[in-house]
């Protein structure tokens, strides 16, 4: 006996949010890193290179976190 009950069409409601094509959103995402990478050297003094202000945001970013051990054997 087929159900009659709701189904949601999965697709649909994933279409409503993600727009555009994977590589697209991904760009997009990646876009939006770099923005906030400068707004973040900007608050650094001006000699500050790109990758100190990554290394600074990335060890803010992390601060307070529990290490994980699954990269223990690497």
């Amino acid at each position: 006996m087929a159900s009659r009950r709701f189904r949601r069409d999965l697709a649909a409601e994933a279409a409503k949010h993600f727009k555009g094509t994977a590589e697209g959103r991904m760009l997009a995402a990646l876009e939006a890193g770099e923005m906030a990478l400068a707004l973040f050297r900007a608050t650094l003094p001006p000699s500050t290179s790109v990758e100190v202000a990554r290394r600074r945001l990335q060890r803010a970013t992390h601060a307070g976190r529990r290490p994980s051990s699954a990269n223990d054997g690497e």
